[in-house]
């Protein structure tokens, strides 16, 4: 249903509110001191603070043109996933503070530029968008898919090269991820973006969550300190794992026994790959190549671990397709470790235990980075090839996203997840380390490759045949690159 944001009585507010968060020059106190029989005025400047998002925002907004465009910017997004709408439009001001972010966002477009946020939510976004292309009907101006959706279109030639808009867009600039700038370039053209526009990526970012309190009953080593000193590792992260798990005493393990490490099939146990720093696909001098035949004695070690972890010993429940099910065992204290994406840190405010937020650990000290990757559910933003007028597209995106930076990452990032819903001051800092060491594979993105599938499947059954798997897989995913990458060049 398409829904317009007409606005017309927050100018003030929204005006007032961006300019109150300028920068404000130092200022000067004066200090009386008294020194035996003498007195003496002296004179103390105030340090001015560090720049805020909306500063550094309304810098970049000042360097764009100051056009009124009196117009619509239609945006198709998917319909009743997740906040895939949340993240695009609000009705009103709200108490809740995305939703009034978005609204608060939406309304300075139309102050400042003139541009009224439309949102057009429908069931199936490559559908749509592709139709609409092919009649050439040009009705969207942004089009906000899930990853395999969007790389379906992009391979088909739907989308926009964002690289051939960079003189209009600030495609460096931290509210774009330099994860998909620079994983995500295939012959020069990247078709998709994700930043500040949108909250659905970071929803769907994989973490780690622990419970305090099996911590401190277990007397275990902080997990804080692990990560801090770099010795979050998998095998620390085993060493702790298999001292709590118990039976309840009625001679089975099932859901009603407690565990050192709770998760889903699917995504969470595809992380292991991602962070050790495995990928399926990398972009080298631009061309995309199969590499993770380059990591077999790396994975072999790693699907070991994982048997060890997950099916040896019960150290491990895993849920089958069952989310809701391992989220309450982690709130009744069933499970040390618990990975999920980073949105179910809301699902747990009612939980009465502290908790904690990491990344998922490293495969061992000599790696550089904590890794994780987005599943991919996750939003992902795109411009339609037949676009109206793509300098003014360019612009008007890119003003989307500063606003975005300026209110609504404040919104999500410091007050939903780091002030309302986490438990301590570390998880802040985790919640830090975890979005800035995202990783995208186009492997995983091009769902027709299928080699994450490879490693998925060997850990669920518990198998460690790595070399067998991949040769018969790998011939199917050249193939599939392959084709992806004369599409590209065709386009």
């Amino acid at each position: 249903m398409k829904k317009t944001l007409c606005i017309f009585f927050v100018v003030l507010f929204v005006f007032g509110a961006f300019a109150s968060c300028a920068e404000n020059p130092a200022e000067t106190n004066e200090v009386t001191t008294k020194q035996g029989e003498k007195t003496e005025t002296e004179t103390e400047a105030t340090v001015t603070s560090e720049p805020t998002k909306a500063d550094i925002a309304q810098s970049f907004l000042d360097k764009l043109p100051q056009t009124k465009y009196n117009r619509e910017f239609n945006i198709l997004c998917m319909a009743g996933v997740g906040n895939s709408e949340k993240e695009i439009w609000a009705e009103e001001a709200s108490s809740e503070p995305i939703e009034d972010a978005v609204f608060r966002r939406n309304a300075a477009m139309f102050d400042v530029f003139g541009v009224t946020i439309t949102k057009n939510a429908v069931a199936s976004v490559s559908t749509a968008a592709q139709n609409d292309i092919k009649a050439n009907a040009q009705s969207y101006d942004l089009i906000m898919a899930n990853g395999p959706d969007t790389g379906a279109l992009a391979q088909n030639g739907y989308l926009y090269n964002f690289l051939d808009l960079k003189d209009y867009m600030n495609l460096d600039q931290e509210w774009w991820d330099p994860g998909t700038l620079r994983d995500c370039a295939v012959n020069g053209k990247v078709f998709f973006m994700n930043g500040d526009i949108n909250i659905l990526d970071n929803d769907v970012t994989w973490i780690m969550l622990f419970n305090k309190k099996m911590i401190a009953d277990n007397d275990l080593e902080e997990p804080y300190d692990l990560v801090k000193n770099g010795t979050w590792t998998l095998d620390k992260f085993y060493e702790l794992v298999k001292n709590v798990s118990k039976e309840d005493g009625d001679g089975k393990y099932d859901e009603n026994d407690t565990y050192g490490f709770l998760t889903t099939n699917g995504g969470g146990l595809t992380n292991f790959m991602y962070t050790s720093d495995i990928k399926t696909v990398e972009v080298v001098d631009g061309t995309p190549e199969i590499v993770m035949g380059n990591y077999q004695d790396k994975i072999l070690d790693l699907l070991g671990f994982c048997k060890k972890l997950m099916h040896d010993d019960n150290y491990t429940w895993i849920s089958k397709n069952d989310p809701a099910q391992t989220r309450d065992m982690f709130m009744n204290n069933q499970g040390l470790f618990y990975s999920e994406v980073l949105s179910y840190i809301v699902n747990l405010s009612d939980m009465e235990s502290p908790y904690g937020v990491l990344p998922t650990p490293k495969y061992d000290e000599k790696q550089q980075n904590y890794r994780t990757h987005v599943d991919g559910v996750g939003s992902m933003i795109s411009i339609p090839a037949n676009v109206k007028n793509p300098q003014d597209a360019a612009y008007i995106t890119e003003a989307f996203a500063l606003y975005s930076y300026a209110y609504l990452t404040p919104a999500y990032y410091d007050v939903t997840l780091k002030r309302k819903k986490s438990r301590d001051s570390e998880s802040s800092e985790m919640i830090d380390i975890i979005l800035q060491s995202r990783v995208y594979d186009i492997g995983y993105i091009y769902s027709s490759i299928g080699l994450s599938n490879v490693f998925n499947n060997l850990v669920m059954n518990g198998g460690t045949d790595f070399a067998s798997k991949y040769k018969s897989a790998s011939k199917k995913a050249e193939k599939a690159l392959n084709a992806i990458v004369k599409k590209y060049n065709k386009i």
